[in-house]
């Protein structure tokens, strides 16, 4: 069944109307018939199958029949993305909502051609992926934020596995628990950037022996700290 964001998940029997940009979504491009079912959730891991009953000044009404059981328990994924072009940091955005990153980190680096923070889109593009991939709860974004401030947070000191993805560094162990992968714009991090992130304790790791985009290396970054063996 089709996903579709609502602001909150009431108990079963009780009647929820849809935003008008998910009601347009269920109305217009998805075109479900009244009478069908779909999933609705609210980003906060609750989520119920629902009835599509009725429509209000353009608003999709649904009843929810019965709650979903809680199914995600991801341990802390924390996705630093130096902002790239439009499009780009879009789908670098949906790559690590469907990877299982639960924090995401939008950061200017000295490359970082797009300067300009679109949080309400960069959210919709969030809501669209967890949707997509059938999560259960939306994960966090963080305010667009200077890499040197990001690197200054105290809580980092916890997260064992902290990666600055550097071309040609060796492979990183690894990890299923806490991690966090730091992941450079169009270009790369610069010499003095990666230096700043070894010195706030952060380990050079390699995707491979070929140059990947910024997006790839998201997709890329991502399934490989969550590989738990040992480094290749």
């Amino acid at each position: 069944m089709r996903r579709f964001h609502c602001s909150s998940v009431p108990e079963p029997g009780a009647q929820v109307e849809l935003s008008a940009d998910v009601s347009h979504h269920v109305l217009q491009v998805t075109r479900v018939p009244r009478g069908n079912q779909l999933v609705v959730y609210d980003g906060t891991g609750r989520s119920a199958v629902a009835r599509l009953v009725d429509v209000r000044g353009g608003h999709a009404v649904v009843v929810v029949e019965a709650l979903e059981d809680a199914r995600e328990a991801l341990a802390p994924l924390h996705a630093i993305l130096a902002v790239t072009k439009g499009a780009r940091f879009e789908t670098a955005l949906r790559m690590a909502v469907e990877l299982g990153a639960t924090e995401l980190w939008p950061v200017l680096a000295k490359r970082s051609v797009a300067k300009g923070d679109r949080r309400a889109r960069w959210l919709r593009v969030i809501d669209g992926a967890v949707s997509q991939s059938h999560r259960a709860a939306s994960p966090v974004l963080h305010p667009l934020q200077p890499l040197p401030t990001v690197l200054a947070l105290p809580a980092w000191n916890a997260i064992p596995t902290r990666w600055v993805c550097v071309p040609g560094a060796v492979a990183g162990p690894g990890s299923a628990g806490a991690a966090a992968v730091l992941i450079g714009p169009e270009g790369g991090w610069t010499d003095p950037e990666v230096a700043a992130c070894v010195a706030a304790g952060w380990t050079p790791a390699g995707l491979g022996s070929t140059v990947l985009r910024a997006e790839t290396a998201v997709a890329a970054a991502l399934t490989r700290v969550r590989c738990a063996g040992p480094a290749e």
